[in-house]
């Protein structure tokens, strides 16, 4: 999985591109728990193609960190067949999840 980090106004953005399974998982916790300071972090899903288990473990993980912190997590721009993953396995009601990025930005 490759990940390149970005920064709009107070939001810190990781792009993601690949798939979210065990290597991925290890690339995204690596990437992203630096981060949970607190602040504001968007996930850019646009080209995640899956999430595996692991991939939702490391999710679930940073979104109760990140709370504990009072900061946000915020995922957006999933494509429809990551989004089912979500709502099947009832993660669409743990996470803030936007359609796109300017409205996870805006979140």
């Amino acid at each position: 999985m490759n990940i390149t980090t970005s920064a709009h106004g107070d939001w810190t953005v990781l792009n993601l591109d690949g798939k979210i399974d065990n290597a991925g998982s290890e690339a995204l916790k690596s990437a992203l728990f630096p981060l949970l300071t607190g602040g504001n972090v968007a996930l850019d899903f646009a080209r995640i193609e899956y999430v595996t288990s692991s991939g939702f473990r490391v999710l679930l993980q940073a979104e109760k960190e990140q709370r504990a912190k009072g900061g946000r997590l915020v995922l957006g721009n999933m494509m429809p067949s990551v989004s089912n993953f979500f709502e099947i396995a009832g993660l669409h009601t743990v996470f803030k999840i936007a359609p796109d990025l300017r409205a996870a930005l805006d979140a």
